[in-house]
């Protein structure tokens, strides 16, 4: 999907990916991620984010929570995360970055409570009362006083399976009132997800009923004389969004994707400032017929503007090709490269997609110096950040 966008704006990278890939420095199987790029990315995002009042959290999952990348956003300006996970905060933590925010989306589980109050969340987002006295218990056992969002819910909100859930809207004010009542939580703040979603009609990233629910929810809570001072309003977000979401009262935006340029906004605005700054690197393992095989245990494409005809660049000379992958639900093993005329065993396969990489088998490397030609190739880590050492 960002093949063209990427040989305009950063053909450095996919020359560095092959380069590395053919001195043997580069494994099939991973995402290598163009560190000054990304850096260059977060600044401006750090930026735009500061002209518009809103404090951005990093979203790491979509890059692996590779430290090196982590670290250096955290050097362009945006030094907190949000941890869509516990595996996402101990990746956080293991890195050396600071984490903003826990829970949402995925809650803490029983047992965690401990863990994630000793990770000095600036904010939990709960979706019900018995979430919110546990994270309270665990504060008290610290001595400490968390603040938290409240997930809230409209009757018309729209969700991705199994994203459903959190405090009624017509609710609000009470539910506020019972958590308030708890020892070791208050109640700093309100979120829901997603709040921007791309629009392929109108090619714009338009704000979600979700969002009205947002900011409703948040104006009954400070009307009901609650101190609110966190309106996080995550989904679809890069520097092109924030002037519409800080419009509309959101204090907090959680960028992921669109650090890496890798957002729908970026396919609908070639004007969008990031660029793209990572690609899955892999290699054809084998031919059957006029086909040719690469091994894709890391892929995951996020298809947030529906499907589309996924192409490849492949061999030395960076030629594109059609590539087709196993159904959903299946196992990828490999992806199919079709019509593979001159495609030999061995050849790099470079994509630029929407990855999340957390979800798969894929590893991460982080490169800086391409701009340079003077490459300084980092360790390789697993899809939750972890450094893998030996070849694999």
């Amino acid at each position: 999907m960002f093949l063209k966008r990427l040989m305009r704006t950063n053909p450095g990278l996919p020359a560095a990916a092959v380069r590395l890939h053919r001195e043997g420095e580069l494994l099939a199987n991973t995402y290598l991620i163009d560190l000054d790029a990304l850096r260059a990315n977060a600044r401006v995002t750090a930026e735009a984010a500061a002209r518009h009042g809103l404090t951005p959290y990093v979203m790491s999952k979509q890059f692996g929570r590779n430290p090196d990348a982590l670290r250096a956003i955290a050097e362009a300006g945006i030094d907190r995360a949000v941890c869509v996970d516990l595996q996402d905060m101990e990746a956080v933590l293991a890195a050396g970055a600071k984490v903003g925010h826990v829970g949402h989306l995925v809650q803490p589980h029983l047992g965690s409570e401990d863990a994630v109050i000793a990770a000095g969340p600036e904010v939990v987002t709960v979706f019900n009362l018995e979430t919110a006295a546990r994270i309270g218990a665990a504060a008290r056992r610290a001595g400490l006083e968390q603040s938290v969002l409240l997930r809230v819910r409209g009757p018309e909100d729209q969700y991705y399976f199994g994203h459903a859930g959190g405090f009624p809207l017509e609710e609000i004010e009470a539910a506020a009132k019972q958590i308030q009542a708890l020892d070791g939580v208050t109640v700093t703040g309100v979120t829901n997800f997603p709040c921007m979603l791309a629009d392929a009609a109108s090619r714009t990233v338009v704000p979600t009923r979700n969002f009205a629910t947002l900011t409703e929810a948040a104006g009954r809570l400070r009307a009901a004389g609650f101190a609110i001072s966190q309106v996080n309003a995550p989904g679809t977000t890069s520097a092109g969004t924030f002037q519409t979401q800080a419009g509309l009262g959101a204090t907090h935006v959680e960028p992921g994707n669109g650090l890496h340029g890798t957002t729908p906004l970026h396919v609908f605005d070639d004007s969008q400032p990031e660029v793209p700054a990572i690609v899955y690197v892999t290699e054809v393992s084998h031919l059957d017929g006029g086909d040719a095989y690469a091994f894709a245990a890391g892929y995951y494409v996020d298809k947030v503007l529906g499907e589309y005809q996924l192409t490849a660049l492949v061999g030395p000379d960076l030629r594109e090709y059609e590539v087709d992958t196993a159904p959903d639900g299946a196992i990828h093993y490999y992806c199919a490269i079709r019509n593979a005329e001159g495609v030999s065993p061995g050849d790099p396969v470079v994509f630029c997609f929407r990855p999340q990489i957390f979800v798969t088998r894929g590893r991460t490397r982080a490169v800086s110096g391409i701009r340079s030609g003077d490459l300084d190739l980092r360790g390789t880590h697993d899809a939750e950040g972890r450094l893998v050492t030996g070849v694999a």
